[in-house]
């Protein structure tokens, strides 16, 4: 028996009942029937108790009044308990907080407060007054139960155990927590104490991590006590208030996964929402609020949570979702406060798509005017507004006013987004008007201001062109760099090895401008185009050493015959990289190949695919007038000027820029006589 009840102290019930079990005395039957209370089997307390014979001692008497209570039937229960006289104090006291809560049911807590006082007690008996106290709390008499709670307190040691753990924990101070925490016997009574104490250190920016140790340590004994889910939830709602996010997000997540059917609840999804929220975690948070929308109790939770989906659309740019998700909450809930709130939010965001749409229809004036007037009913909308008005500036044709309020907003903005937004706005502007250096240092600065944005790697890409464009080769290799170290796995990275690959040859650093190109090529985010501009450039790069180390010139004409047979190429790159090949057949010494190449897969190719209509950029057009005048120059060396004549007729009749320069050669072929 002795076992039993140290068990049942320890909130080992299923122990406790083994071990009354194998006692003989009729004291043992009590142990069970509190194990069973204790653990919330109240049908088991009926059984049990009914199974003796339903007798009489005042124990078991309470216990089935209890059980009744607890099951919805407290008429029942106070029938039986009523005219009934206790002989234990235990229970007595016991009996008349029974009858309070049965009085609290029926008529709220004033007519339970009015039970307890109508009762005679000893003023020994501090958990009647801890019962009276929280009454009185309940009724709006804060200060009457915080006078008891500290009388009770004030007594320390002389308090029962119990009633000094629920005063403290109601007040919610430190030193008495600790000290009740520190004097518990029964496990119960160092829960109650433990949580409070955790809550309370919780409040503290020194304290929080040892009150989030200490919940977590009670979680982890005893996870289905009382308390021990809200105290996690205080957790997570502490690390949130915090800052501490990313533990906000975990301690929620371990919440539902130590109870599942936390996740039903909508207060805990929605604190998950705001915390991934502040994190930038958007399609998680809105994930969240949908679920606490699924799983809300209340028009108010439920159109709180929808609103909370529409600003994380919102912030994701998808702005018409958004707006039916608050339309939706003014149709459906439009009592709410969360409805309150977006009203003068939805009539303006209108108005903006009305901006829009106007802007879209090319009626440049009239959407700055509306953008200017969302500007005027929402300060917060005013940089956003500010940066659409340089939009229709420039859609107006006011490019100098555009780019002057650009740089205004850009130098002065109080939204980071915003002055970001312009700063790139600014630099595509100096690119297309082919202001290098600055639309370089523009691009690079918002890399800066916006590391995280999606175009941020882009950025860095215009800005390694514009210094390509610039001719400074060294920069366009160090932003390029930097572009594959900060972001890895960003598309844009190929494109920056491109930049960094044509600029190493500009360098005449060929050796790496082909490991550089090499990688394109291999690269599985690259495009076909990528990897074909990637090759021809690689190839490039070995002709040129072939300068200092003619090997390398066989490995070009390997590289540019791999590209013609392994790519599908238009007509100007086919006929660029036929030109090629036969140029490296030359630089081998292999002339009379060269010779064959240049004329069979270059001239004639651009001469007949000119009478089939296809069109030739112009880098293959000044590929077939160099093939054509290095035909003409190796014939007439030859003395075969009649054809070197006829080339350069192909070439005169092209419609090329080396039309003149052809005739030109051909006149001072005929002046030299003897031409046939």
């Amino acid at each position: 028996l002795d076992v039993a009840r140290q068990a049942l102290r320890d909130g080992l019930f299923d122990v406790a009942r083994a071990h009354a079990a194998k006692s003989p005395e009729p004291a043992a039957r009590e142990v069970v029937v509190e194990c069973l209370a204790r653990e919330g089997k109240w049908q088991e307390v009926v059984d049990t108790i009914g199974a003796w014979g339903n007798p009489d001692e005042d124990v078991y008497v309470y216990y089935r009044a209890l059980a009744l209570v607890e099951t919805g039937k407290g008429a029942q229960a106070g029938f039986l308990l009523a005219g009934r006289a206790f002989e234990r104090p235990v229970f007595a006291r016991l009996v008349l907080r029974l009858k309070a809560r049965i009085a609290a049911a029926e008529g709220g807590a004033e007519a339970a407060l009015k039970i307890v006082n109508d009762a005679p007690r000893d003023e020994s008996d501090d958990d009647t007054k801890m019962l009276a106290a929280g009454l009185m709390a309940e009724t709006g008499d804060r200060t009457g139960a915080q006078a008891v709670w500290r009388e009770i307190v004030s007594r320390g040691t002389n308090a029962s155990e119990r009633a000094f753990a629920v005063a403290s924990a109601n007040l919610g101070e430190e030193e008495p927590l600790r000290e009740a925490f520190r004097r518990a016997t029964s496990a119960e009574t160092r829960r109650l104490a433990g949580y409070g104490l955790g809550r309370a250190l919780l409040a503290g920016k020194e304290t929080l991590d040892e009150g989030a140790s200490l919940i977590r340590s009670l979680v982890r004994e005893a996870p289905d006590a009382e308390g021990a889910r809200e105290g996690l939830t205080a957790v997570a709602d502490a690390f949130f208030g915090a800052g501490r996010l990313d533990e906000s997000v975990a301690v929620y997540r371990q919440t539902f996964e130590i109870w599942p059917d936390a996740a039903k609840r909508s207060d805990l999804q929605s604190g998950l929402g705001w915390a991934l929220a502040r994190l930038g975690r958007r399609d998680e948070a809105l994930e969240a609020f949908a679920r606490a929308e699924e799983t809300a109790r209340t028009d108010d939770e439920r159109a709180s949570a929808i609103v909370k989906q529409g600003d994380m659309l919102a912030e994701g740019g998808k702005r018409d979702e958004s707006l039916l998700k608050y339309r939706s909450v003014l149709e459906q809930y439009p009592e709410t406060d969360a409805a309150a709130r977006i009203k003068d939010l939805v009539r303006i965001r209108e108005l903006e798509d009305r901006g829009r749409e106007l802007y879209r229809a090319y009626r440049f004036a009239e959407a700055r005017e509306v953008f200017r007037e969302v500007a005027a009913k929402d300060s917060s909308q005013r940089p956003r507004m500010e940066y659409l008005e340089i939009l229709c500036q420039y859609g107006q044709g006011l490019d100098e006013e555009a780019a002057a309020h650009a740089r205004q907003i850009a130098a002065g903005s109080p939204d980071a987004g915003i002055r970001s937004a312009a700063t790139l706005w600014l630099a595509k502007y100096a690119y297309n008007r082919g202001e290098w250096a600055e639309s370089r240092r523009l691009f690079a600065s918002y890399a800066a201001l916006a590391p995280d944005a999606g175009d941020a790697p882009d950025a860095l890409v215009w800005s390694a062109r514009a210094a390509f464009a610039e001719n400074d080769f060294q920069s366009a290799v160090q932003t390029a760099t930097a572009l594959a170290e900060k972001y890895p796995a960003a598309p844009s990275r190929v494109a920056g090895f491109l930049v960094q690959g044509e600029a190493l040859i500009e360098l005449a650093r060929f050796d790496e401008a082909v490991l550089v190109l090499e990688r394109v090529a291999l690269d599985e985010g690259a495009t076909p185009a990528d990897r074909l501009r990637a090759r021809l450039l690689g190839a490039d790069a070995l002709f040129a050493m072939g300068a200092d180390n003619p090997v390398r010139y066989q490995e070009a004409l390997e590289a540019y015959r791999t590209v013609k047979a392994g790519e599908v190429l238009d007509p100007s790159a086919g006929l660029l990289v036929s030109y090629k090949i036969a140029k490296t057949l030359e630089k081998l010494k292999r002339t009379d190949e060269a010779v064959d190449r240049y004329y069979a897969d270059v001239v004639l190719t651009y001469r007949d695919g000119r009478a089939r209509g296809l069109k030739f950029d112009d880098e293959s057009r000044a590929a077939f007038s160099r093939a054509a005048f290095r035909l003409a120059d190796e014939f007439e060396s030859r003395g075969r000027r009649y054809q070197a004549v006829h080339v350069l007729e192909l070439v005169a009749a092209s419609g090329v820029p080396a039309a003149a320069e052809a005739e030109k050669r051909i006149h001072r072929i005929q002046r030299k006589g003897n031409f046939l």
